[in-house]
């Protein structure tokens, strides 16, 4: 084999094991994101004064992605966040759980990127009217 070809499988080489490095990486965020992710039937399950442990216990720990634009949280509290699952992209609503001395003191379920671009399409077009 010639030092062109050698040179060549070598750059082959590599390439591939970039190509499979990045595809396990991308599966495991993948998978730690779909891992914090409940049902919106799983967030209506969720009662006020119920103990953090037992709602964490049900729906799994929070974590993955937060959202950019949280809403601030009911004062001396502190919030979980969970992805909602089942749903494209576009619909998936942020559901947030807040704590108050380890109990669930108020829950939201925040919009998502579809029910946000529906807000600012009518915010334009009445600020449109004459």
């Amino acid at each position: 084999m010639s030092v062109v070809g050698k040179v060549l499988l070598g750059i082959l080489g590599v390439a591939v094991l970039a190509g499979v490095g990045l595809w396990s990486g991308i599966r495991h965020v993948a998978g730690d994101i779909s891992s914090h992710m409940i049902t919106a039937a799983q967030f209506e399950g969720v009662h006020d004064g119920e103990s953090r442990d037992a709602v964490r216990d049900r729906l799994g720990e929070p974590g993955g992605l937060q959202p950019q634009d949280k809403p601030e949280p009911p004062a001396g509290t502190t919030c979980d966040y969970y992805l909602q699952k089942g749903v494209i992209l576009e619909k998936k609503r942020t559901f947030q759980i807040c704590y108050r001395d380890g109990k669930v003191a108020a829950t939201k379920a925040l919009p998502s990127a579809e029910d946000e671009a529906a807000q600012d399409k009518g915010k334009s077009t009445e600020s449109a009217k004459p």
